[in-house]
C-alpha cells in the first residue's frame, strides 16, 4: 500500500513517569490529536476528518460571514465581472490554514479594535503587489460593512486601512508628441482605441462595450458600468472624434465600435496591457487610464466649468477641480509668465541687459 504524505502533522513526545516515552500525533500544531498509528487507515481517516472540519466555514467566524455574504443580494446582484474578481479575494479572506490567514477569526473578535492589527498583517502578506493588496482590503471592508448592515457586527474594523499603492496620475496626460510617437508603432486597433478614449473620456469598461447604436452625429451616450447603469454619460462628438469614427468605419448598430486585431470586442485588461506595451516601446510613461485626464484637461482649456465636465465624465466636481489646479491652471500661469517676461524684455530698458562702458552687455 503506497504511503500518503500528510501535510502539517505535529509530533509531540512525552515522558512517562515510569521512564518510558509516548508519542502523540496532531493534525497540525494546536490541532486535534489523531487516532491510531501513523500510516494506518484509522490515522488517515482521523487526519482527513480534522482537515475537513478545519476547512468548513463556521457560522461564528469571518469565513462564515463571507459565506453568508455570498448568499445575499449584496453579492449576487453584482456584475459578473465584479463577482469573478471578488470571488478570488473572498476565498483568500475565508482561508484558515496558515498563521497569517484570517478566515478563522471569531465574529465576536471582529468588533475588537485589536483585530485591526491582524487585518493589516493580512494585507501586508500581499505587499509585494500593493495594488492587489489594496483591492483585497476593499473586498474585506465590503464584507465587514455587510456584517454591520445585517446587525452581525457593530463596526467595520477594516474601514480606513491605509493604501499601500500611491500613484497620483491626475497631471498625467497624453501630450500630442507622446500620442504621435505611440501611434507610429501601435497597430490601428490599439491606437484607435486610445485616441477614442482621449476624445471621449469614457471609462475603460464603457469604452470596450461601446456600440454603434450609442453613437450619433453629435454625441456618444452610455450608461456607465461603474454605476450599474444608473448614471448616463454623454460625450460630445468633436470634429476629431467624427474623423476617427469615419476612419474606424461604421458597422451594424449592435456591433462594438472598437475591435481587436482578431475582429472581436476588446477585453478591458487586454486593451490596457496593449496600450502599456506600446507606450513602453517608445519610452512614454502613460497608460490607458491617463486618457480620461487628457479629455478632462481639454475640456478645461475649452472653457467648460468643473460642474459641466463632472457631468460629462460622471466624476465628482472635486476631482475635476484637482486636475484643473494641478495641470490646466498651472500651465496657464506659466504661459502667462512667459508672455509677460517676453514683453518686458522687448522694451528699451531691460534690467538684465544694460550696456557697459566697454560696450558689452551683462
Amino acid at each position: 500500500m503506497p504511503s500518503v504524505r500528510l501535510r502539517g502533522l505535529n509530533q509531540v513526545r512525552k515522558r512517562l513517569k515510569g521512564g518510558g516515552e509516548v508519542v502523540y500525533w496532531y493534525a497540525w500544531k494546536g490541532g486535534p490529536r489523531l487516532e491510531g498509528k501513523p500510516g494506518s487507515p484509522e490515522f488517515v481517516a482521523s487526519y482527513n476528518a480534522a482537515v475537513a472540519d478545519r476547512k468548513a466555514p463556521r457560522n461564528d467566524t469571518l469565513a462564515g460571514l463571507v459565506t453568508l455574504y455570498k448568499s445575499k443580494p449584496e453579492y449576487l446582484n453584482l456584475r459578473d465581472s465584479t463577482k469573478k474578481q471578488w470571488s478570488r479575494w473572498l476565498d483568500k479572506i475565508s482561508r484558515d490554514e496558515e498563521d497569517s490567514d484570517i478566515g478563522g477569526i471569531p465574529i465576536r473578535l471582529l468588533d475588537d479594535k485589536a483585530v485591526r492589527a491582524a487585518l493589516m498583517d493580512w494585507r501586508d502578506a500581499f505587499a509585494a503587489h500593493p495594488r492587489a493588496a489594496d483591492y483585497g482590503v476593499q473586498v474585506l471592508s465590503r464584507v465587514l460593512s455587510f456584517g454591520v448592515e445585517r446587525g452581525v457586527l457593530n463596526i467595520n474594523r477594516a474601514a480606513g486601512i491605509p493604501h499601500l499603492y500611491h500613484a497620483d496620475r491626475s497631471d498625467m496626460i497624453w501630450e500630442p508628441e507622446a500620442m504621435t510617437a505611440f501611434c507610429a508603432v501601435a497597430p490601428p486597433s490599439v491606437s484607435q482605441a486610445l485616441r477614442l478614449a482621449c476624445l471621449t473620456g469614457l471609462r475603460r469598461g464603457d469604452l470596450v462595450k461601446l456600440r454603434w447604436a450609442q453613437v450619433s452625429d453629435i454625441s456618444i451616450e452610455t450608461s456607465t458600468g461603474k454605476s450599474g447603469g444608473k448614471r448616463r454619460v454623454v460625450a460630445p462628438v468633436l470634429r476629431e472624434t467624427r474623423e476617427l469614427l469615419n476612419e474606424i468605419g461604421r458597422r451594424d448598430a449592435t456591433e462594438s465600435v472598437l475591435l481587436n486585431a482578431h475582429g472581436n470586442a476588446w477585453r478591458p485588461d487586454s486593451l490596457t496591457e496593449r496600450v502599456t506595451e506600446f507606450a513602453r516601446k517608445v519610452g512614454v510613461d502613460r497608460t490607458l487610464h491617463d486618457a480620461r485626464g487628457t479629455f478632462c484637461t481639454r475640456m478645461c482649456l475649452a472653457g467648460l466649468t468643473d460642474e459641466q465636465i463632472a457631468d460629462l465624465m460622471g466624476w465628482e466636481r472635486e476631482r475635476v477641480r484637482q486636475i484643473r489646479a494641478r495641470y490646466v491652471d498651472q500651465d496657464r500661469i506659466v504661459q502667462a509668465l512667459i508672455r509677460q517676461v517676453a514683453a518686458n524684455e522687448s522694451g528699451p530698458k531691460t534690467p538684465n541687459f544694460r550696456p557697459t562702458k566697454g560696450g558689452r552687455k551683462c
